[in-house]
C-alpha cells in the first residue's frame, strides 16, 4: 500500500497546488493528515494558542491518474486511524459573533483542552470517556477557476465537517481540473452536531486509508452526494442554513427520481423518513446533510 506523508500541505483548494503524490484509480493508499492548526501539538502537555497556528486546515493534495474535467471521483473511505492526542477549544471573543448566547459570556476568552485518545476513546476526564467516531472534516477537489480557502465548503466538497464522511462511506466529488487534485485534511476523532467550537471536534492527526475511482459521463450535481451501506446522503454548504437545507433536500429528491420514484411520490416519502441536520455552523459556509435509508428505496 502506498503511504503518503507529505512535508508540504495546502491551505486552499487550488488548481495551482502541486500534488503530494499521484495515485491510480482503484489503488488503495494511506494518507498521513496534519492537525487543523499545524505541527504545534506534540505531547499531552501542549496547549493551543493563536500564535502557534500555521493556517487553517492544512490539506494533503493528491493527483488521481486519468481524471479529467467532467469526470466524478468516487472516494471510498476505508479506515481512519486517529493519533494518540488531540485538542479542542474556542475563543469567547470570536465565537460570540457566531453563537449569540456567548455574547454575555465573552469574559471566558480563549479556552482549550488537550486530550489523550486511547483504546477507542477520548479521555475527556477521569469520569468521562467519549467513544471515537473518526471523520474527515475537509475533503474536496480543486475548482476550475477560483482558489477556495480550506475553511469553506461548497460544490467542490471542501470543509464540509460532516460526521458521515467516515469509514465505509463513498463521497462523490466533481472533477474540474486535470488529475482532480483531491484535498484531504482537518480530521476529528469525534465531533458534535453544529461543530459549535472554533476548534470543532477533537482535532487530531490521522492516518486515512482510502481508494478512489474515476467515473465517466455523470451529470453535474447541485451539491455533494455520498452513500454508505445504510443511507444515500446529500450535503450542501452555503452561507445560510436554510439555503443549505433546501439545496440538499432538492438534490435528494433528484436522487430518488433516479431510483425510479416519481417526483410526487419521492417528495411525499421524504416527508416521512428523511433524516436531516446541521453538522457545522461556525465556518463561513454552513453545512446541512439529508439522508434517506436505503431499505425503503424501492418505488
Amino acid at each position: 500500500m502506498k503511504t503518503i506523508k507529505p512535508d508540504v500541505t495546502y491551505s486552499t483548494h487550488s488548481r495551482f497546488n502541486t500534488p503530494n503524490a499521484i495515485v491510480e484509480p482503484g489503488e488503495e493508499f494511506c494518507i498521513h493528515t496534519e492537525l487543523c492548526s499545524g505541527r504545534w501539538l506534540q505531547s499531552i502537555d501542549d496547549r493551543f494558542s493563536p500564535e502557534k497556528s500555521e493556517g487553517c486546515n492544512p490539506s494533503v493534495c493528491l493527483g488521481i491518474s486519468g481524471a479529467e474535467p467532467g469526470d466524478t471521483l468516487a472516494v471510498h473511505i476505508r479506515e481512519i486511524l486517529p493519533d494518540s492526542i488531540g485538542y479542542t477549544g474556542f475563543d469567547g471573543q470570536d465565537d460570540a459573533t457566531k453563537l449569540p448566547w456567548l455574547i454575555s459570556r465573552t469574559e471566558m476568552g480563549l479556552v482549550t483542552k488537550t486530550v489523550e485518545i486511547k483504546d477507542g476513546f477520548v479521555e475527556w476526564s477521569p469520569k468521562i470517556k467519549i467513544p471515537v467516531c473518526p471523520m474527515i472534516g475537509t475533503l474536496g477537489a480543486a475548482p476550475a477557476y477560483e482558489e477556495i480557502m480550506n475553511s469553506k465548503g461548497g460544490a467542490h466538497g471542501g470543509n464540509m465537517d460532516v460526521q458521515e464522511v467516515a469509514a465505509g462511506t463513498t463521497v462523490y466529488l466533481p472533477v474540474e481540473v486535470e488529475l482532480a487534485l483531491l484535498h484531504v485534511g482537518d480530521c476529528h476523532a469525534v465531533q458534535g452536531d453544529g461543530e459549535i467550537n472554533e476548534g470543532g471536534g477533537i482535532e487530531c492527526r490521522t492516518k486515512v486509508i482510502m481508494q478512489v475511482d474515476v467515473l465517466k459521463g455523470l451529470p453535474r450535481r447541485s451539491c455533494i452526494r455520498m452513500e454508505n451501506s445504510v443511507y444515500i446522503m446529500t450535503v450542501c454548504c452555503k452561507r445560510s442554513l436554510e439555503e443549505s437545507f433546501y439545496t440538499a433536500a432538492g438534490e435528494m429528491l433528484d436522487w430518488l427520481v433516479e431510483y425510479g420514484f416519481s417526483p410526487e411520490e419521492g417528495y411525499l416519502l421524504m416527508g416521512q423518513i428523511l433524516e436531516a441536520r446541521a453538522t457545522q455552523y461556525v465556518n463561513p459556509t454552513r453545512t446541512y446533510i439529508c439522508k434517506m435509508p436505503k431499505r425503503f428505496l424501492t418505488p
